[in-house]
């Protein structure tokens, strides 16, 4: 995996930056600071819960 892709799915949630650094084999404080930088050039939109479609607990059961 190169590190664009790992720094798109530590940004969705689906990872977190411990578990990609040892699976890029690079050091946490320097993924640490390509996230932080990754994230100042990606801002979250505070309208993106609306595109959220699927049902969560407790409607589904």
């Amino acid at each position: 995996m190169e590190l664009k892709e790992a720094l798109a799915v530590i940004y969705k949630g689906q990872s977190n930056v411990a578990v990609m650094a040892a699976k890029l084999d690079m050091p946490l404080k320097t993924l640490q600071a390509e996230f932080r930088v990754y994230v100042s050039k990606n801002p979250i939109d505070p309208d993106i819960w609306r595109g959220d479609v699927d049902l969560s607990w407790p409607y589904v059961c």
